[in-house]
């Protein structure tokens, strides 16, 4: 997903790049919820029936399933700012509260559309005095290449 914000002077674009999110946060904790009922539905049926050993497995089955959906929610918290004014290239990579930021002059640098063989897909990457930085690696195909236009 890509949001584009320009100033009022147009010397500034802004980027913002972000992975195409699978489900809202408040989707993720109604589907743990549900699951957790429905185990501990099956765990009390077993107990009726005196199956006592099976209890420990659900447990270690929602802990891994709370596990999974909060990895799949942290990955949602990725995304790339791209800001290009008349002098800077700055990209901003942040996930979570690591954030990690770039600067290039904009006279030296170059954004490339590298494509790939063997149904790979391709990648966009600003090449500035030997430093490589490769943006929008998450972005599906047709996106990739909707940014590489208005970015070069």
């Amino acid at each position: 997903m890509i949001q584009i914000k320009k100033s009022k002077k147009g010397t500034l674009s802004e980027f913002i790049i972000r992975p195409n999110p699978s489900m809202p946060w408040r989707v993720i904790k109604k589907i743990y919820f549900f699951f957790s009922i429905f185990i501990l539905i099956i765990s009390l049926v077993l107990c009726y029936f005196g199956l006592y050993l099976a209890i420990p497995f659900y447990g270690i089955e929602v802990l891994l399933l709370g596990y999974a959906l909060y990895f799949t929610c942290l990955k949602s918290t990725f995304y790339q700012i791209i800001r290009i004014s008349s002098r800077l290239i700055e990209v901003k990579t942040v996930q979570g509260k690591k954030i990690i930021k770039e600067e290039f002059n904009r006279d030296w640098s170059k954004f490339r559309l590298v494509t790939t063989y063997f149904n790979r897909p391709s990648y966009i990457v600003i090449s500035s005095q030997g430093k490589n930085t490769r943006i929008g690696d998450f972005l599906c195909e047709s996106e990739r290449l909707e940014l590489f236009k208005k970015i070069s």
